[in-house]
């Protein structure tokens, strides 16, 4: 049986978080289309020929949201339907939705791990957001 998505190859993604703690996520395209239309994901996609993950985060965020990533920390592989999703972060404590041109889906927002809870999320977007602030934060309630 073939993937669920239709993806066959590893994806890569990237979780900027801005200085309120918050990451960065994309609200998909609403198409029928598309695997989880109007859900939110993270920015990123497939990893194209011999790219490494590292590359193709660095290409995919640059197509997307028209911004040069310095040095992303790559923080996990998550599994799903069949594929790799390497998972990097970035922190940039001054970055705000007006700094950046997103040119896919229907927009970006940051969140709080509390306020993803109240949203539809594409695949395992949830649990790689979980897993982060799991990581990353002190405080694991989220709220911030």
């Amino acid at each position: 049986m073939g993937s669920l998505t239709g993806k066959d190859r590893n994806q890569c993604g990237l979780l900027i978080e801005n200085g309120e703690g918050k990451v960065l996520l994309q609200l998909r395209d609403d198409s029928p289309d598309i695997p989880y239309p109007g859900c939110w994901g993270t920015f990123g996609g497939q990893i194209e020929g011999d790219e490494t993950p590292e590359e193709g985060i660095r290409r995919e965020i640059r197509e997307e949201l028209e911004y040069d990533l310095s040095d992303p920390e790559y923080f996990g592989n998550f599994p799903f339907d069949g594929y790799n999703i390497y998972m990097y972060r970035m922190i940039d404590r001054d970055l705000t939705l007006d700094d950046l041109t997103v040119r896919e889906g229907q927009g970006g927002r940051f969140f709080s791990l509390a306020e993803l809870e109240a949203v539809d999320c594409a695949a395992n977007c949830r649990e790689i957001v979980t897993a982060y602030f799991g990581m990353f934060h002190h405080d694991k309630s989220g709220k911030g």
